[in-house]
C-alpha cells in the first residue's frame, strides 16, 4: 500500500512541476536573439539582431564580433537562434526526469526492492539523473536549432526579409509587449 502511495506521490509532484513551469514562463520580457548574416559575397557576420528597416539590418556587438550595419539587399540568409538556452534547459530537465523516473518504476515493478525508504530513493535518483541528462540534450537541441531566412520573393527581396526578420528584433518585442495591458 506504501509503494502505490508513494508512486502517486511521485505522479503528484510531477504534474505540478509541469504546471508551474508554465506559470513561469509567462514573464513579460523581450528575448533577445542571435544572428548569422550571410552575405551574397560569402561574407559572414554575427552578433545580436538589433533592428531592422526596410533597407538595412542592425547586428548589435558580442564579446566575438563587432556587429555593423547590413544592406538587406546584399544578405543570402539570416540564421536566427535563441539567446538565452533557459527553456530548452528547463524542458530537457523535465522530460528526462519524468523519463527515467518512469522508467525506474517500471523496472522497480518487476524487481521488487525490501523497504519503501529504498523504492523512493532509488526513483528520486534516477529522476534527478534523468533531469540532468535532459538537461543537456535540452542544451544540444537548442544549440542546433536555428530559423534560417532566405529571401525568397524575387519581386522584393528587401521587402520579404524585413517582414520575416522583424518580429526577431528587441524593438517590435518591446512594442508588441508595451501593448499588452498591465494585470496590475
Amino acid at each position: 500500500m506504501s509503494q502505490r502511495l508513494l508512486r502517486h506521490t511521485c505522479l503528484a509532484v510531477a504534474l505540478h512541476l509541469l504546471v508551474s513551469v508554465g506559470l513561469f514562463a509567462q514573464q513579460h520580457e523581450a528575448a533577445v536573439y542571435r544572428v548569422t548574416v550571410v552575405l551574397k559575397t560569402g561574407q559572414r557576420l554575427r552578433g545580436l539582431l538589433s533592428d531592422v528597416d526596410d533597407s538595412y539590418l542592425r547586428v548589435g556587438a558580442t564579446n566575438n564580433s563587432r556587429g555593423g550595419l547590413v544592406q538587406l539587399a546584399t544578405i543570402r540568409k539570416v540564421i536566427v537562434r535563441r539567446n538565452s538556452k533557459k527553456n530548452a534547459f528547463i524542458s530537457g530537465a523535465i522530460v528526462g526526469g519524468l523519463l527515467t523516473g518512469y522508467a525506474a518504476n517500471q523496472s522497480l515493478q518487476k524487481n521488487q526492492v525490501r523497504t519503501p525508504l529504498i523504492y523512493g530513493l532509488t526513483i528520486t535518483l534516477s529522476a534527478a539523473g534523468g533531469a540532468a541528462a535532459g538537461l543537456l540534450v535540452g542544451s544540444l537541441i537548442s544549440n542546433i536549432s536555428g530559423r534560417v531566412i532566405r529571401p525568397l520573393d524575387r519581386n522584393n527581396p528587401e521587402l520579404f526579409l524585413f517582414r520575416q526578420i522583424e518580429p526577431f528584433t528587441i524593438r517590435y518585442q518591446e512594442d508588441m509587449i508595451n501593448s499588452l495591458p498591465n494585470p496590475n
